[in-house]
């Protein structure tokens, strides 16, 4: 499974739309492609303010919708804010792979209804697979009959709904949507484990109950020179004699090991033990990682780690991709210009664009990236 390209209209800061892809051009040289046709990495800069995490909230918000919009109440809102708050409709859509097989998604909303969903797939030839109107399906696939059997809610996914009444012939494309991994929220876009406090419970949790995930989390923590050498989860008994799940970190010094309660440690390790889990769902089940504000309270060094556990092929055996947003320009020559999007806004209005799409020879391979985007040739910078 492949994330090709994505992109929105009408949504949030991007009035006239965006369009972001993950395919390498013929041009790009072999050490970057490593003989495939779409990166595994895709790097969003630009000032504050310019629209950079809606970028990720798009994607997040397709993902969400196609997988958790059957558990929406019938008059429940959707999760959609147009340019200015129009009443016009905002549009999204996904093109992605599957084996050999590419899949074209796309769907048009309100916040209050779907107006229309399509999806499109491609092997030999383009067919469609499904089409509705609002709440009526319109067409499907000889092979997709039973989704006629569904009652179609306004704001309900035809692909929520068919994962929720068992009609087996879309968990291939359910299971690409769910293999999207955020951390921000759905709904009011903040980065999630920002605060991590209020989150490191249940993440603990999730550590004690799987050695496995908790031994990744060891390995990096001390491959990131954190200073610590153990983690442990400890299962205590709270007020009202509920269980809950507390870390405690190992650290070597000259006078011996010392124990360190999470609350003690610095806001980089929480930020790391709180994501690395997500890091590890998603290289194992070959999904998508969507990280905003990617350097927070993360030195530059551990940021170039993160990104090569997705260009590494031995780190990433089952090809998964990660798309981030920073202001760190440190990755940007290790990337190159085929890896990163610039977006600026000009009235209040966003656009972007992938640097190799460019005109001109202002960015060639033999030139650091990072020393002429500070010059501010390339865009994407603040205006100070």
């Amino acid at each position: 499974m492949m994330l090709i390209s994505f992109g929105a209209r009408n949504y949030l800061s991007f009035k006239e739309g965006f369009e972001v892809s993950l395919e390498l051009s013929p041009g790009c040289p072999p050490a970057i492609s490593a003989g495939k046709g779409v990166s595994n990495v895709l790097c969003i800069i630009g000032p504050n303010a310019s629209g950079k995490t809606n970028v990720i909230r798009a994607l997040t918000f397709v993902s969400d919708f196609c997988c958790n919009s059957f558990s929406n109440k019938p008059e429940e809102r959707l999760s959609v804010t147009s340019f200015g708050f129009s009443t016009e409709a905002s549009s999204f859509f996904m093109e992605f792979s599957i084996g050999d097989v590419r899949y074209y998604y796309e769907v048009e909303l309100t916040n209050a209804e779907v107006l229309s969903e399509t999806l499109e797939r491609k092997a030999s030839r383009k067919i469609k697979v499904f089409s509705r109107k609002r709440q009526e399906l319109e067409y499907c696939i000889k092979e997709l009959q039973e989704l006629k059997t569904m009652k179609l809610r306004k704001n309900v996914s035809v692909l929520s709904a068919a994962h929720q009444y068992e009609i087996r012939g879309l968990e291939e494309v359910y299971a690409f949507f769910s293999h999207i991994v955020s951390n921000i929220d759905p709904f009011a876009g903040e980065v999630k484990y920002n605060e991590q406090t209020a989150n490191v419970f249940s993440i603990s949790k999730t550590y004690y109950e799987s050695s496995e995930t908790l031994d990744f989390v060891r390995e990096k923590l001390a491959l990131f020179d954190t200073g610590i050498n153990g983690v442990s989860i400890e299962k205590l008994k709270g007020p009202t004699d509920d269980d809950y799940f507390f870390p405690f970190f190992n650290h070597t010094t000259k006078q011996g090991d010392v124990t360190v309660p999470y609350y003690l440690e610095s806001n980089g390790t929480r930020s790391l033990f709180s994501q690395l889990s997500i890091y590890k769902q998603v290289l194992d089940c070959g999904g998508v990682l969507l990280i905003d504000e990617f350097d927070n309270n993360l030195h530059p060094d551990i940021l170039g780690k993160l990104v090569n556990l997705f260009l590494d092929p031995e780190n990433n055996t089952n090809n998964a991709q990660l798309v981030f947003c920073t202001h760190n320009t440190g990755v940007m020559d290790t990337l190159g210009k085929y890896r990163i999007v610039l977006v600026n806004k000009e009235e209040n209005e966003s656009f972007l664009y992938r640097i190799d799409e460019l005109p001109g020879n202002i960015v060639r391979n033999d030139r650091s990236l990072e020393t002429i985007y500070k010059t501010g040739k390339l865009g994407g910078t603040p205006n100070l």
